[in-house]
């Protein structure tokens, strides 16, 4: 009961930032001319409770939790891994490379698809942990540039090595076989099902395995880590090739639930937007979860609500940036008053 207590005064911090960043945006929907209490319930109804709204809501926050779960882990060890956007192109060529030539049964090939995409984005994302571990570069700065590389590159392989020869345009062959099936019931890829599964297990790793421990020993004292491991350089490197796999992963389910081809179009901001998504779970694989499907209903339900009023989507996203500061700035004030009372105490 005291852990459960524990857990919903942590929490209260965020939810209450939530709350003010709503609030905040409801002046400004006022602004736009619009009831911030009709737009806010349209949101909800159009994102959660209309079979078109949860259906996008649960496509676009499938790939949004494979990546904050890979973020969250290295946030949480101070490894601070920016570039999941070019790790998921990695991971969606390293899938198409293969599975646009080869049409295995769709079981096989679906298997196919999520090794191949975690192998691609863990070996985008080694690039960026050599730099780190061997040349000491900053990691934010490794991971960032290597995102961008990734954009020209999956122009390239879109015109040149992995071309439809059919098609005038410069994209790749279809996936096939690896396409994602829908779920009857809720009628959305089962992209969903891969994200649900993977909350459970990081869950039950961060909680009850020896990396876990280490991840949040590595947050709170690398020193103490790296006095009792082989290799100082194993830690980072094995985080940031954790964070590269589920982003490559997260791109095999992009491509193959939505997309079919690599194009131009693959790099779809999933990356960065997953960061703000490990912010707000607090790196929590359960947290991540419902951040991520909480920001994918808002951007849903916002679509719906300029399709019916008016209300530009660009406003919703200015709320979403709103809940980040909020929260950020609502985390440290816990941390603060936290920390005074401690000392009051002592």
């Amino acid at each position: 009961m005291s852990s459960i207590s524990a857990r919903f005064q942590s929490a209260l911090p965020t939810v209450a930032a939530i709350l003010v960043a709503l609030a905040v945006g409801g002046v400004l929907i006022i602004w736009a001319g619009e009831n911030p209490l009709s737009v806010y319930r349209m949101i909800i109804t159009e994102s959660m409770f209309e079979t078109s709204g949860w259906r996008d809501t649960f496509t676009r926050s499938s790939p949004l939790i494979l990546i904050g779960l890979g973020l969250g882990v290295g946030f949480r060890a101070s490894v601070w891994n920016i570039g999941a956007e070019g790790q998921l192109v990695a991971g969606a060529v390293a899938a198409i490379a293969v599975l646009g030539v080869i049409e295995p049964p769709a079981v096989i090939a679906i298997v196919m698809g999520l090794v191949l995409g975690a192998i691609g984005g863990a070996l985008w994302a080694a690039i960026a942990a050599v730099l780190v571990t061997r040349y000491e570069v900053n990691d934010v700065i490794a991971t960032l540039l290597l995102a961008f590389t990734a954009i020209p590159l999956l122009n390239w392989v879109a015109r040149e090595p992995l071309k439809d020869p059919e098609s005038f345009l410069p994209q790749s062959r279809v996936i096939g076989s690896a396409e994602l099936p829908d779920l009857p019931w809720i009628e959305t890829h089962i992209g969903i099902l891969f994200a649900v599964v993977a909350v459970i297990v990081m869950a039950w790793i961060m909680r009850a395995t020896r990396f876990g421990f280490v991840v949040r020993a590595h947050g709170a004292n690398r020193t103490a880590v790296y006095a009792n491991e082989s290799r100082r350089s194993f830690v980072t490197f094995g985080i940031l090739l954790v964070g590269g796999g589920f982003a490559g992963m997260a791109g095999y389910v992009v491509l193959a639930g939505e997309q079919l081809r690599v194009s131009g179009g693959t790099a779809t901001g999933f990356g960065f937007t997953a960061i703000i998504v490990a912010i707000l779970g607090r790196n929590s694989p359960i947290g991540i979860f419902f951040s991520a499907v909480g920001l994918s209903a808002l951007l849903v339900g916002a679509e719906a609500a300029q399709r019916q009023t008016g209300l530009p989507v660009t406003l919703m996203q200015s709320v979403q940036s709103l809940i980040v500061i909020c929260v950020i700035a609502g985390n440290a004030i816990a941390e603060r008053r936290g920390r005074s009372t401690q000392v009051a105490v002592a």
